[in-house]
């Protein structure tokens, strides 16, 4: 290839990567009130309009190139109508699926809706060919890993907009009037609680993978030089950011020389002189130091209702840290780009549970509880695509039955939970034995995995006998596990470990006695799993993420987990509260000496101090009810704590989407083969509604546009080969494709994004169990499974013309 025609292939490159960019930052930030759909309709557009941009710019080049000559080898292309193009490994998977959906509309119940789309969803014939353009272009367009991580940088920071916009919104703050309350359960820029979970938690596991990306790029863990224009750089920046929390007070009501506000700024000023020692990966002595005492005293300040803050004052005190923990680092490229995809994805996060839906939770615990035991996997024997694919089942079973109690449902219910359990037993122990073999069974190592496995359930049952005498329970588990724990397998422990810790946090954080199972399971993983295999940087990194997971799940929950805390510590003339209370500094001491092996006095010192303290602290609690006498503040964020509460806690008894489902047999019995049509389900459902549905609906959304249940969709719009076709052949496809990927760079930087975009779409399959996809979770979606599948563009040789 002449060099004119390399410059004129990397303009092209870039100009792809411009397009790219721009749907990373637009489909999750777009939405306006002059058209009637204020969200669907303008990022369908905006996506319409980049795709065809792209396609023109990608037509034109093939063309100049073939002109001139430059086409791919017939062993490694397919082609049509004399154009080449080089494989990717999904063209056959793809093409059915398209022809399936053209029968479809041939055989449609109403072809003009689906070729159209029904109104306000729009996903016909045209919208389902612009994901599938968008997958290919994705593949085929991306060839190489600085332009992934732009691409997904990008995507995390604009990501980050908006969930700053959602936390606003929790804050009561708005310039929409919208017709439902955004407090309990914000939404931002995508139009529904439910759909902007989706969307950000699929967001969370990218975050997570650039955050371990950066790091590893890190050469050292010593302190970075410290350029000469950084302490004014610092200053100055700290400074504007007071200026403009003064001018947004101002904005809000608040005056300027009021007490809170000068003990605003007094804090931050703190908290930026302290965020300036700590310029290293791991703080120093110093910093730790410096952030217990101001915590500390803080803390007790708070309890003594010193400071006089409001919801707005903590959340600029949060935004404040987050700048100032960044920009301390801006004198390292890599180092600041690690802090700063820690900060924007712990945002993120946050933003997921101020919208809570129970069906992306669901997702997004079994799926990063797999992200982590794909990252934390060191034993290469188990490296396996037949043990990831167990591994998944076994977890995913896990936690579905003990996230919706079955066995709290009857005997029988009861039973079938006891079967899964020993089936999501069997797949996870056979995912994670090095030494198993059906000739000779290791059954006592097998029977002891199982009673380490069983018993580390029992804290999730909710039974009231459990529940009553959770903390000797947990105490006795602690011990059994240390007992035991020698004739486990490593690779059992860490993903048992996982499994239990993320679905601890996600979906029983509301409760005291959870929070401290949480920190014992986190320290039982840092123990055994994080800290014989991994650099003190990655120690710290992995422990402090979940620290700060853990701090952000606590906020928003504070006056339930206060409430919880006096029902467990209420009166210390009681012998039982006090034997839990007691119980408590015992396992935190336990614990302590797994860690060190010894006890130092200087320990024992502080342990016997902070236990004589908590007595008089907990007495002191006692006297003040956190339910009674409260602001409009503190009332608005019970209100939300209530909200996530309930949705952690309790399953709904809504029984609408059983009837709803209940009109799929019939559907499909009329259209089995090819289903009704794309987008028909609003058409049709009147012919296929349930009796029942109407009446446990009430009246409200009789006639739905979807199933709430994005398989029962394709199920009935698509029929059974469409089906397959999309779930097996194409879906399946790209999974097995991306774990061979993964096995393939396991030694490399580059499996950490591959984690990320393997979990990423799995939160979106999970979560449309009970829900389905719009524009913006749609377009994801398929984004990732194009920017994933672009990693077989690696294994060709480096060839400019795509």
């Amino acid at each position: 290839m002449s060099n004119q025609l390399v410059s004129i292939s990397k303009w092209f490159k870039r100009f792809y990567l411009m397009g790219f960019l721009a749907l990373s930052m637009g489909i999750p930030l777009i939405f306006s009130s002059a058209t009637r759909s204020v969200f669907e309709v303008n990022k369908l557009l905006f996506l319409r309009i980049i795709i065809l941009l792209l396609c023109g710019a990608w037509l034109f080049k093939t063309c100049l190139l073939k002109d001139n000559g430059f086409e791919h080898s017939e062993e490694e292309s397919y082609s049509l109508f004399e154009f080449k193009w080089r494989r990717i490994g999904l063209e056959i998977p793809v093409l059915f699926w398209i022809i399936t959906n053209l029968i479809s509309i041939i055989i449609s119940r109403n072809v003009f809706i689906s070729t159209i789309g029904a109104y306000d969803r729009w996903e016909g014939l045209m919208t389902i060919l612009n994901y599938v353009v968008l997958f290919y272009m994705t593949a085929k367009l991306i060839d190489n890993t600085r332009y992934r991580i732009l691409i997904f940088c990008l995507c995390l920071f604009s990501t980050s907009v908006s969930s700053l916009y959602g936390v606003v919104q929790s804050l009561g703050l708005d310039f929409m009037n919208w017709s439902k309350d955004p407090v309990s359960r914000v939404f931002a820029c995508i139009n529904n609680p439910v759909h902007f979970c989706a969307y950000v938690a699929m967001i969370v596991p990218l975050g997570l993978s650039l955050s371990h990306y950066f790091l590893n790029k890190i050469k050292s863990a010593s302190s970075f030089i410290t350029q000469s224009y950084l302490p004014i750089l610092y200053t100055s920046i700290s400074s504007l950011f007071m200026i403009v929390s003064l001018i947004i007070l101002h904005v809000l009501d608040i005056s300027m020389f009021s007490i809170s506000t000068i003990q605003f700024l007094s804090i931050f000023a703190i908290i930026a002189a302290i965020f300036y020692t700590y310029d290293t990966l791991l703080p120093n002595r110093k910093t730790i130091l410096y952030i217990i005492s101001v915590t500390m005293i803080s803390y007790l300040l708070f309890i003594f209702n010193f400071f006089d803050f409001t919801a707005y004052h903590l959340t600029l005190l949060a935004l404040g840290s987050a700048l100032c923990y960044c920009f301390r680092a801006i004198g390292n490229k890599t180092f600041f780009m690690y802090r700063l995809c820690n900060a924007c994805t712990l945002l993120v996060f946050y933003s997921m549970l101020l919208s809570f839906s129970r069906a992306t939770i669901i997702g997004y615990v079994i799926c990063i509880a797999f992200f982590y035991q794909l990252i934390l996997q060191k034993h290469t024997d188990l490296m396996t695509l037949p043990r990831w694919i167990m591994l998944f089942f076994g977890s995913a079973f896990t936690h579905i039955f003990l996230i919706f109690k079955v066995h709290l449902f009857g005997t029988y219910p009861a039973i079938l939970a006891a079967i899964i359990g020993m089936i999501s037993f069997v797949l996870i122990y056979l995912a994670s034995s090095t030494n198993f073999s059906f000739k000779r069974i290791p059954i006592s190592q097998m029977l002891l995995s199982f009673i380490f496995y069983a018993a580390f359930i029992i804290p999730f049952l909710a039974i009231p006998f459990i529940t009553t005498y959770f903390f000797p329970i947990i105490t006795i588990l602690l011990a059994l596990f240390v007992l035991i724990q020698q004739y486990l397998e490593t690779s059992f422990i860490k993903n048992c470990l996982c499994n239990f810790m993320l679905l601890n946090l996600l979906f029983y954080f509301s409760n005291i006695s959870h929070i401290v199972f949480f920190f014992i399971l986190l320290a039982l993983l840092y123990i055994y799993i994080i800290k014989p295999q991994f650099s003190q940087s990655e120690q710290f990194h992995i422990v402090f993420t979940f620290l700060l997971k853990a701090i952000l799940v606590f906020i928003p929950l504070f006056l339930v987990i206060v409430n919880s805390f006096r029902d467990l510590f209420a009166d210390f003339s009681s012998l039982h509260n006090l034997f839990n209370y007691t119980l408590v500094f015992i396992i935190i001491a336990f614990l302590y000496f797994l860690i060190k092996r010894s006890f130092s006095r200087l320990f024992i010192a502080v342990s016997l101090l902070l236990f004589i303290a908590g007595i008089f602290f907990v007495q002191l609690q006692n006297y003040k009810s956190p339910y009674h006498n409260l602001s409009q503040y503190q009332a608005d964020s019970l209100r939300v704590a209530k909200t996530i509460e309930g949705r952690m806690t309790n399953l709904s008894n809504n029984k609408a989407r059983l009837y709803m489902w209940l009109s799929v047999p019939a559907w499909v019995m009329d259209n089995p083969l090819f289903g009704s049509g794309p987008d028909t389900i609003r058409h049709l459902y009147p012919v296929y509604r349930h009796p029942q549905y109407g009446i446990h609906e009430g009246g409200h959304n009789y006639t739905p546009d979807r199933l709430h249940n994005e398989y029962l969709n394709t199920l009935s719009t698509k029929g059974i080969i469409g089906f397959i076709i999309k779930y097996i052949f194409f879906y399946g496809a790209w999974y097995l494709i991306m774990l061979k990927l993964f096995l393939k760079y396991a030694s490399k930087s580059k499996h950490y994004i591959l984690a990320g975009i393997i979990v990423a779409p799995s939160i979106y399959l999970v979560q449309v169990l009970f829900n389905f996809g719009v524009v913006a979770t749609l377009f994801l979606f398929y984004f990732l499974l194009g920017i994933g599948l672009s990693f077989i563009n690696d294994e060709y040789t480096n060839y400019e013309a795509t």
